[in-house]
């Protein structure tokens, strides 16, 4: 029935500009500023008690800046898809769900449940994402069984952590709901020896008493085995967006992440911490159409970004962006 299907499509233009940087270090682009577009499809057919089978599938091409991290990417620098980087094309999920009871098992290539912001720029308050988010898993390959009865849920699965090494990751969660607030608390232990060995402890509210400005509070506590000691790390993020009007609105995030001296989870320099700040007003034009601007600023403990390409010396603790970006979301 072509009624219980879900198609979603976006296309964005976007660009961001890095105050006081040389564009090129180190024979790498993207330092001071990068122009970059997306282009999304989606078509879903979710599961429920008269339809238990269903199926997700997402393609496109996008990209994943991240507040904080130098450079900025490129649309085809690990965008986290089945990807051919020639052409910047990629599966982002591709899945089928089969539903028993209050039981739904899904199998395939799907997203992680942990955090608080979602993968591609028109899907968040903020065009970059946060640097909590950039500590996360975001999609693999994998099956998972959850269930849900009444106000609570829970999950279990296991997948491949987006590697090719043949090791498995064990995810789990659980969440419920009460009085306008969502809460979920998500773990994912990959395998000690697994080329992404982060565990990743999650826990996040989603909280909704004013309608005009719903708030997600999410923490998650990174752990990666590594010879020594392990490298801890904890990152806290609070986002949320003001709806002033139909036309205008709001998004804000701000986060501290703090890694120990044994290693570095976020992009930031090992024993490092950050405090980031992002603002992005909104426009709505139309149903379809809106437009939105961002300044973000993070000032870190230790002095770790490049400002001169000439000069490995010329460290900066603080970084200043400004960005645009068009967004066409049906």
């Amino acid at each position: 029935n072509q009624k219980d299907l879900e198609i979603n499509i976006a296309i964005t233009g976007d660009y961001l500009y890095t105050a006081d940087r040389d564009d090129d270090v180190g024979g790498q682009s993207g330092y001071e500023d990068r122009f970059a577009y997306s282009a999304f499809l989606g078509i879903y057919k979710p599961v429920s008690e008269k339809s238990p089978f269903g199926f997700g599938l997402a393609v496109g091409q996008a990209w994943f800046p991240v507040v904080g991290q130098e450079p900025l990417p490129k649309p085809d620098d690990l965008n986290g898809a089945f990807s051919d980087s020639n052409s910047n094309f990629g599966i982002f999920e591709a899945y089928a769900q089969g539903k028993v009871g209050p039981v739904t098992v899904t199998a395939g290539r799907f997203a992680t449940k942990i955090g608080g912001e979602a993968p591609f720029t028109w899907q968040n308050v903020n065009i970059q994402r946060g640097l909590v988010w950039a500590g996360e898993p975001v999609w693999f390959d994998g099956v998972r069984l959850e269930a849900q009865y009444g106000n609570f849920g829970g999950y279990i699965g296991v997948n491949d952590r987006d590697t090719d090494d043949g090791k498995m990751a064990l995810e789990a969660g659980v969440g419920t709901s009460f009085d306008k607030v969502d809460i979920g608390f998500n773990v994912l232990i990959p395998d000690k020896n697994d080329e992404w060995n982060t565990r990743t402890y999650n826990l996040t509210l989603n909280i909704n008493y004013w309608e005009r400005l719903p708030l997600t509070l999410y923490v998650d506590y990174l752990n990666t085995p590594q010879d020594g000691d392990d490298a801890d790390s904890l990152g806290v993020a609070l986002l949320g967006q003001y709806q002033f009007n139909e036309k205008i609105s709001l998004g804000a995030r701000v986060e501290y992440v703090n890694n120990d001296g044994d290693g570095d989870n976020y992009g930031i320099g090992k024993g490092n911490n950050a405090w980031t700040f992002t603002l992005t007003p909104k426009y709505q034009i139309n149903r379809y159409l809106s437009v939105r601007g961002e300044v973000s600023y993070v000032t870190l403990g230790n002095k770790y970004y490049q400002k001169d390409a000439d000069n490995h010396n010329s460290l900066s603790d603080s970084q200043l962006r400004l960005g645009a970006e068009i967004d066409f979301v049906f």
